[in-house]
């Protein structure tokens, strides 16, 4: 199995131990860190090149129902040695905490020469090398004031979903409450809230800023609590960065009933390995955040850089047929296959979702009927959900099992999710794995993953304890079974673990509107930075409809900044639920902006222009830019909000006007040339409308 715990990280010691038995007052400093444990309180302060970025530090954890901290835990001693892994080399500081009657508490912090971040993470252990059981350990936890950035309103932080299930948002909120909004969007003031997994918080002027999340996700599900301070002092005043949360959002709710965190066992038990890190542009740290998680744990591999085609649920959903599907195949083949620079790599994915309609056969014929004409063929499955609800129902396969035999329980009752552990489940991995396999489709679209990773009574695996263990087993079989020939996008899922996919749909479905451009893109906003885990980002299938043009440019726009291109109207034209003209002359028209499909297929680096100034209902970042060998590309997107003059200082972006050969650069949509002058982009922002300007160097 492909499960990266840290202490899988091939700790190497490169040299004997250089501070054994350090005073407990003493300060270790190593490239940009210091680290001082007070002799009295025994609490940590951190500092980065001199300046404050957390004090008053305590670890925490559960043990027989009870919390426990660190800090006046009982004794305290402190090691160094240098180590390497795969991270890269530095010093590791361990300080070891011991109570009698009580776990040894190990808290390790990675330290590296060169990097603006550290690594750390709690081990539990008990003194006579029993087992020691918790289902909650928290590597860092202050309730000091700290201040790491200007004091003002500008400060934010970020708050990220758990998965991409009904519709929800990422936040960007100010860190103080407020009697204004004046540099705000509008809405609620949040002061205090919880991000999974990583949250940046950080200044919206000058981009500074804390990044601090986890960087392991084979075990735990994780999260960072904090609160931030009254009025506009910008300070926080609460920060909790933990392992073993269970929330609404996680799923774990049942009648309002929240499960516990399962609870994980052993002669050890180690937290996910966290990461904080104190960055000159927060942006830069939420990027480091996703390398540094890829270098642990890498990404699956992709020889792909774009990803073209079309998905059935956009225009058709439930009433996809055969004869459609096949007319599909024949539209993309006549109108827009090798035309104006689409999937210019060849590869082509014509995907049947949910609801296709059709038997083994039919979609082995269907496979063998988009291979005819050039393409390759998609399918859509829920490997650990149970739609039948009926627990003596045999499962898929004629393998002898029940779907009794396969479901999750919580309190002893079923809860509509299959246990990714089960001996039935994988049983019935295996049938389906086979079939697609056999029938030859090459793109698989995974759904409702998420029921796969709920906290449960228990689990048939051995030595599986959590909700996330399930899941990273169950997928790490699912994935076997496929092997690496077949692209997985995944669909609704958590955001980690993220090894086992190629590709995953950043938000929750979106079709041809604003309202749904700008929610897909409030997620690309403060998301961006997943394509450092995964191969690519998905916008969700690209639908016309019967918007309009500025809102069809808006929606193809999606693909611009992500890389990835699946079409979404119903473009069938036999068959029982045959398209519309318009839609189909809207696929034809959209699809074939050569310009537009040269910027897809590069498949650019795009980051937001800031995290603080947001737009629309759906509070979403306007503005992103990247860089190619050749130019710099800008995106702005107009989220209804009227119609609108822009003058834009390209300095903001990095970019030094003086570099841009005027004389070719363009917007992309429209072919007009550009207006620049003294160091501004200057256009008009038409209502609904996305802009896409190529800047091209001299």
């Amino acid at each position: 199995m492909k499960i990266y715990r840290q202490l899988q990280l091939a700790l190497l010691v490169t040299a004997c131990l250089t501070g054994s038995g350090l005073s407990q007052a003493e300060s270790i400093d190593y490239g940009k860190w210091n680290i001082t444990l007070d002799e009295t309180t025994q609490m940590v302060a951190l500092t980065q090149d001199g300046k404050n970025v957390l004090h008053d530090m305590t670890a925490r954890f559960k043990y027989n129902s009870t919390i426990y901290q660190t800090a006046g835990y009982g004794t305290a001693q402190v090691s160094q040695q240098d180590f390497t892994n795969a991270v890269g080399s530095g010093k590791l500081v361990t300080i070891l905490y011991q109570s009698a009657g009580k776990p040894n508490v190990e808290q390790k912090f990675y330290l590296f020469a060169d990097r603006q971040y550290l690594l750390t993470d709690v081990t539990l252990s008990m003194p006579d090398g029993g087992e020691v059981a918790s289902n909650y350990i928290c590597p860092i936890f202050s309730e000091a004031n700290n201040l790491f950035l200007p004091q003002e309103v500008a400060n934010r932080f970020l708050t990220v979903p758990y998965d991409n299930d009904g519709f929800v948002t990422y936040g960007s909120f100010p860190l103080s409450r407020g009697t204004s909004t004046t540099s705000t969007a509008s809405g609620r003031f949040a002061r205090d809230s919880i991000s999974f997994e990583v949250t940046a918080i950080f200044n919206g002027v000058t981009q500074e800023g804390m990044v601090i999340g986890s960087v392991t996700h084979d075990m735990w599900k994780s999260a960072v609590r904090l609160t931030g301070s009254p009025l506009s002092q910008g300070h926080l005043s609460r920060l909790e960065c933990f392992s073993g949360v269970t929330h609404a959002a996680t799923r774990d709710e049942r009648n309002g009933v929240l499960q516990p965190h399962g609870t994980v066992r052993g002669t050890t038990v180690s937290s996910a390995l966290m990461l904080l890190g104190l960055f000159d542009d927060w942006r830069t740290g939420m990027e480091t955040y996703g390398e540094v998680n890829a270098v642990i744990t890498p990404k699956h591999p992709c020889d792909q850089t774009s990803i073209w085609g079309w998905n059935s649920w956009g225009g058709m959903e439930k009433h996809c047929n055969y004869e459609g599907a096949l007319s599909v195949s024949d539209f993309i083949k006549e109108n827009i296959q090798d035309n104006a620079h689409f999937a210019p790599d060849g590869i082509i994915y014509i995907g049947l979702d949910a609801w296709d309609n059709m038997n083994w056969d039919e979609r082995k014929k269907f496979v063998e009927y988009c291979h005819a004409n050039g393409q390759e063929a998609g399918a859509y499955w829920t490997p650990w959900s149970d739609w039948v609800g009926n627990e003596s129902t045999a499962l898929e396969g004629n393998n002898g099992y029940s779907y009794g035999d396969a479901v999750m329980r919580i309190n002893g009752r079923s809860i509509g999710a299959l246990d990714p552990t089960a001996p039935a489940t994988m049983s019935r991995v295996n049938w389906f794995c086979e079939k697609f396999l056999q029938s030859g489709f090459k793109y698989l679209k995974l759904d409702f993953l998420n029921t796969g990773s709920h906290e449960a009574d228990s689990y048939h695996g051995e030595g599986i304890y959590t909700g996330t263990q399930a899941y990273n087993f169950g997928m790490n079989y699912l994935r076997e079974r496929l092997g690496d020939s077949v692209i997985i996008d995944l669909s609704i899922a958590p955001l980690f673990p993220y090894e086992f996919a190629d590709a995953r749909r950043i938000s929750c479905d979106a079709w041809g509107e604003m309202w749904h451009t700008s929610y897909m893109m409030n997620s690309f906003s403060f998301g961006w930075w997943l394509d450092r885990v995964y191969n690519f980002n998905d916008p969700d299938h690209l639908v016309m409809g019967n918007r309009s043009e500025a809102e069809n440019i808006s929606r193809m726009t999606t693909a611009v900044v992500t890389g990835y291109c699946i079409l979404g109207d119903n473009l069938s034209t036999r068959g029982s639920y045959v398209g519309t003209t318009v839609s189909q002359n809207k696929a034809k028209k959209y699809s074939t902006y050569e310009r537009i499909n040269d910027l897809i297929a590069m498949h650019l680096k795009f980051r937001p222009a800031y995290g603080h100034r947001l737009f629309g209902v759906n509070n979403s970042i306007d503005l992103f830019y990247a860089e190619a060998d050749d130019s710099y590309v800008v995106v702005h997107f107009n989220y209804g909000v009227g119609n609108k003059d822009v003058t834009l200082d390209l300095s903001t972006l990095g970019i030094d006007a003086a570099t841009i050969d005027t004389g070719r650069s363009i917007e992309c949509w429209s072919g007009d040339a550009i207006n620049l002058a003294d160091g501004n982009l200057i256009y008009s922002s038409p209502n609904d409308l996305a802009r896409v300007f190529r800047l091209y160097k001299k």
